[in-house]
């Protein structure tokens, strides 16, 4: 019987080790990223010769391919922090929250977490952005898809940054 028990406890403590699920939360470093600034001049592209050099130059202000990510996830706060910048603080559920950006534009933003993702909006008056975080299945690796769709611009603008622990 006591033979038994020795062999139980060890099994019941890797079993509870597998059943953690990886986490979104945590500090992630780039590992790989799109040509943001070639996405940038595809989305652009169709405008005129007016608007284009505008259009760019402030997508390319907004949508740095950051370095690094930092996630908490709780019941009470969803905090998301890029590189040296401000951390974003957001209710859980999806409830949008107001938030103000480091050059003054204001926008609604909001967090919905799933099982191995996060959908993070940000909206105003002239436009959305969409960033996705999936989880690798083995939670070794992050990837944060953007979307940013604007009545002003004739396509959205899409790319992804890949991040490691």
């Amino acid at each position: 019987m006591r033979m038994a028990r020795l062999f139980v406890v060890p099994v019941l403590a890797v079993l509870s080790l597998a059943a953690q699920e990886p986490s979104l939360s945590g500090t992630w470093t780039q590992t790989k990223a799109d040509d943001i600034t070639a996405a940038i001049n595809n989305t652009v592209a169709g405008m005129n010769f007016i608007k284009r050099p505008i259009a760019r130059g402030r997508l390319i202000k907004v949508n740095p391919a950051y370095k690094k990510v930092m996630i908490a996830v709780s019941d009470k706060e969803v905090v998301v922090k890029f590189d040296e910048r401000a951390p974003i603080h957001m209710p859980p559920g999806g409830k949008a929250a107001p938030w103000t950006r480091e050059d003054g534009d204001k926008f609604m933003v909001a967090a919905q977490v799933g099982k191995d993702q996060m959908i993070q909006t940000f909206k105003n008056d002239e436009g959305e952005r969409t960033n996705v975080f999936k989880l690798s299945p083995d939670g070794k690796s992050l990837t944060m898809t953007a979307t940013v769709k604007s009545p002003k611009l004739p396509k959205p603008l899409t790319y992804a940054i890949t991040f490691g622990r």
